[in-house]
């Protein structure tokens, strides 16, 4: 191999090794990033606006609370499996200790509902938030699935979920759990949870 021809190899290597350590601090500073986030505490201190098809659930404490209209467009929407919810939350994240700076950019989150330990409903956000150490007010819009009966969404699950945000009564409330599995946003490329993580109320 004469000069020349070392010198562009040499050159080819530098070159390469530059890459790969530009690539191996991203590839760093994404895990902290990630790392960061699974590590955090969420809290769902409020929730300000939950809608279903239009329908103001925060106002429907009882099934009685429904109105004939609302009915008909809560069976017609079931019927279609064309339920949606548009939510505002305000979500409490506790960033671990040297990590209060970051910020995490969910490009999708997935969701499912648990009542009493049972899988009652799931969606799929597909708009971007960005998530902070602090409050964050996030405003979301779902398609909405039912867990099935026997192979068959049950209506009467539907009515009660619409009630369970409203109900003042805590000592007749089941136990609610949301969790989330979100798609993050990274310098190489989006990254999914491995797991769901809960939402504490």
């Amino acid at each position: 191999m004469n000069m020349k021809n070392n010198m562009i190899f040499l050159r080819y290597v530098n070159y390469s090794l530059l890459l790969a350590l530009v690539w191996l601090g991203f590839a760093c500073g994404t895990k902290s990033d990630v790392d960061a986030f699974k590590e955090a505490s969420y809290n769902l201190v409020s929730v300000d606006a939950v809608q279903l098809n239009g329908i103001n659930l925060l106002e429907k404490r009882r099934a009685e609370d429904f109105s004939f209209q609302d009915a008909a467009v809560l069976f017609s929407a079931f019927s279609s499996n064309k339920l949606s919810a548009f939510s505002t939350l305000n979500l409490n994240v506790d960033l671990p200790e040297g990590s209060e700076e970051r910020t995490m950019k969910v490009t999708q989150l997935k969701w499912q509902l648990l009542v009493d330990g049972q899988h009652a409903a799931q969606g799929l956000v597909s708009e971007a938030v960005e998530l902070r150490n602090g409050l964050n007010t996030v405003s979301v819009s779902t398609p909405i699935t039912l867990a099935s009966e026997n192979g068959q969404p049950n209506l009467n699950n539907l009515i009660r979920l619409a009630t369970l945000l409203a109900q003042e009564d805590k000592s007749k409330r089941p136990e609610v759990v949301l969790q989330i599995k979100p798609t993050i946003q990274t310098s190489i490329g989006p990254f999914e949870s491995p797991a769901f993580i809960n939402i504490k109320k």
